[in-house]
């Protein structure tokens, strides 16, 4: 498995401008392409138009107006940022504008590429228009969410790994191997109070396998928080990428996903690669 057909999500906002050098430059490592995608921002009614109250057409003319040309300025800045960093990679880009029922035809989009690449589920600026979380439920593939604060110049250079058995993790570390395998340094911290040493060597003989050598950190504690203690291993290990798997089910993923997972969906420590 490689990451040849890579999709970013893109607006105007600046952190945008990061996800497109990102995903360029993993375009570059695997040989691969990458594909931007520009979501068109619904139109919002005028403020007098609250309550139902009438609207002149002059002034909806207006408004619809200058909400076209705010988001062509919008795209115009997006498809720049994605251009410049695959003129950059060297690599090949595309571009993709979705305009209407925007969660399924970006899941759709999602579903033929090799990695998604996104920004988190929520931040102090704006809601996304598509939830990564609802994303990375139904692409059937891994979705790297990067934070909207500054990213290091690459991503996968010190990876830590989120391992407590379940299905779930061990989708997504299948599903982060390429990034593994060429990672400088790897480390899986084992957060779960049935784990015992077979575990911890089991684990370490799956990556010696594969000619890695791996730190495990071990959590074992019952009142130990699973959050907190994978975001002081990801700061005290210094990693640029988090890779773990995603817990909840069906639809309604929003409401009842586990709580780490929402956690880290909405405000990850470092750049986190996700699989469900």
């Amino acid at each position: 498995m490689t990451y040849r057909d890579i999709l970013v999500e893109v607006d105007a906002d600046p952190a945008a401008q990061d996800r497109c050098n990102q995903a360029a430059r993993l375009a570059q490592a695997f040989g691969g392409h990458v594909t931007g995608v520009f979501l068109e921002p619904a139109f919002a009614m005028p403020s007098t138009a609250a309550g139902g109250a009438w609207i002149p057409p002059a002034l909806l003319t207006a408004a619809l107006e200058a909400h076209g040309a705010a988001v062509k300025r919008a795209e115009q800045q997006a498809r720049a940022w994605l251009a410049a960093a695959a003129q950059t990679a060297q690599v090949g880009c595309d571009w993709l504008r979705l305009k209407q029922d925007l969660t399924r035809r970006f899941i759709d989009c999602a579903r033929g590429a090799d990695l998604v690449v996104v920004g988190p589920g929520r931040t102090s600026q704006r809601d996304f228009q598509v939830s990564p979380t609802e994303l990375a439920f139904g692409c059937g593939g891994p979705v790297l969410v990067l934070p909207d604060a500054a990213e290091p110049a690459s991503v996968g250079r010190r990876v830590l790994v989120a391992w407590n058995g379940g299905r779930e993790a061990a989708r997504a570390l299948r599903d982060a191997w390429p990034l593994i395998s060429g990672a400088d340094r790897v480390a899986v911290a084992m957060v779960s109070p049935r784990l015992d040493r077979t575990d911890v060597s089991a684990m370490q003989q799956r990556f010696e396998r594969r000619g890695c050598k791996v730190e495990v950190f071990v959590e074992t504690s019952e009142q130990a928080s699973v959050s907190d203690t994978l975001r002081g291993q990801v700061n005290g290990w210094n990693a640029d990428l988090l890779v773990m798997g995603l817990y909840g089910r069906t639809r309604l993923a929003e409401r009842i996903l586990g709580g780490v997972s929402r956690d880290f969906m909405n405000d990850p420590p470092t750049a986190l690669l996700v699989s469900h």
